[in-house]
C-alpha cells in the first residue's frame, strides 16, 4: 500500500528503489549546483554508494512508518522526489525538489496534492501538514502557496563573526 501513487495521465510518485540509484545519482549531480543554494545535503552526494545508501536508510524509515520519500515521475522521465520528511500520527512534514527543467509546469503543485490526497484517504495523517520549501524567487512560486497552505517565513538565521 502506498508503494506507487498515480495521477493520471502523466504523474507518478513511486518509492525509490536500489535500481534507481543511478538515475537519480546522476539527476542530483546535473542539479547539485542549484540544489545546494537551498539544501544541506547536495554536496555530501559524492559517489553513486551514497545514493544507495539513502535509498535504503529511505526505505527502512517507509516501512518503519517514519518518512515516505517518492520519486517523481513524469511522463516516465524523473524530475524530482517529493516526501513526507516525517510522519507522526497527527503531523507530515512535506519537502520537495524539482530538476530545474521540470519547474514551472505545476507538476511540484499536483505530486504533493497526491501525497496528502493519498495519506489522508489511507488515515495515515489526519490533521496537520507542514511543507518546508526554499522561496528563492518568491513566496508565491512555491507549490504550498499554489495549494492554499499559508506562507509563514522562518527567521534569518545570521552568523556570528567570531573574529
Amino acid at each position: 500500500m502506498l508503494h506507487t501513487l498515480h495521477c493520471p495521465p502523466h504523474l507518478t510518485l513511486a518509492l525509490q528503489e536500489e535500481h534507481d540509484a543511478p538515475a537519480l545519482f546522476s539527476l542530483i549531480q546535473q542539479e547539485k549546483a542549484r540544489l545546494r543554494h537551498t539544501l544541506a545535503w547536495p554536496d555530501s552526494v559524492r559517489h553513486i554508494e551514497d545514493t544507495l545508501t539513502t535509498i535504503r536508510e529511505n526505505r527502512a524509515d517507509f516501512f518503519a512508518g517514519r518518512s515516505a520519500v517518492y520519486l517523481i515521475r513524469w511522463q516516465g522521465e524523473m524530475a524530482g522526489v517529493a516526501s513526507f520528511n516525517s510522519l507522526k500520527a497527527t503531523q507530515g512534514e512535506i519537502g520537495y525538489w524539482m530538476a530545474e527543467r521540470f519547474q514551472g509546469q505545476g507538476i511540484a503543485s499536483q505530486a504533493i496534492q497526491l501525497l496528502i490526497d493519498s495519506f489522508t484517504y489511507a488515515a495515515i495523517l489526519d490533521t496537520f501538514i507542514i511543507i518546508k520549501a526554499a522561496t528563492v524567487k518568491s513566496a508565491q512560486q512555491c507549490a504550498g502557496s499554489t495549494l492554499g497552505f499559508c506562507v509563514c517565513r522562518a527567521p534569518t538565521r545570521r552568523r556570528k563573526n567570531w573574529g
